[in-house]
């Protein structure tokens, strides 16, 4: 059970990668002007990455220490003994840190697009929404992992829990909430 919940945390992960990178690779071709001819990255590449990457980092930690999987003393599922919890740390801070670059490559893609558009307050103020959007999501996705990683005292694991179980209420916040054209609608029904 503990070797099935490294691997979904850890997928986890580098879905979240693949999707800062789909959005990267779209966010550069908006701002070349070219047609979008398909949706990123293929598929199959995508399910290959996505599921592979994890099972490979799985199943390298449990051939080099079986013992490290289970209930041990201090650790409900991966000991501490040999620093084997650093077989789900090592790949989650590698995640963050690339998704971190990524995502100020990304605001550096945009930074073109959005000085391009017309001065305008409407589009200003669009422009400012799509950009708090952006960091919002960004907060919400990734940087509350980070609070993860500090579970030296309650007061950290509390607020990593609380903030973690709340993604999809503040992702609706953002998305939906915050979208002009849904509010009108929501408040008409």
């Amino acid at each position: 059970m503990a070797g099935l919940l490294h691997f979904l945390i850890v997928a986890s992960f580098v879905w979240m990668l693949l999707e800062a990178s789909q959005l990267f690779m779209l966010v550069r071709r908006l701002t070349k002007v070219q047609v979008i001819k398909r949706d990123g990255l293929p598929r199959p590449l995508l399910y290959f990455v996505g599921y592979g990457v994890p099972m490979v980092i799985v199943g390298v930690s449990a051939v080099v220490y079986s013992d490290g999987y289970g209930a041990t003393a201090g650790a409900c599922w991966l000991s501490t003994t040999r620093s084997f919890n650093w077989a789900l740390t090592g790949p989650v801070i590698a995640v963050l840190a690339l998704n971190c670059s990524l995502f100020c490559a990304t605001l550096w893609s945009l930074r073109t697009t959005l000085a391009n558009m017309k001065s305008g307050a409407s589009d200003s103020k669009d422009a400012r929404l799509v950009l708090f959007k952006i960091v919002a999501q960004f907060v919400i996705l990734g940087c509350t992992w980070i609070l993860g990683l500090y579970q030296s005292n309650l007061f950290f694991r509390v607020l990593f829990i609380i903030l973690n179980s709340q993604q999809g209420t503040f992702l609706y916040i953002v998305h939906c909430v915050l979208n002009k054209e849904f509010f009108p609608e929501w408040i008409r029904a």
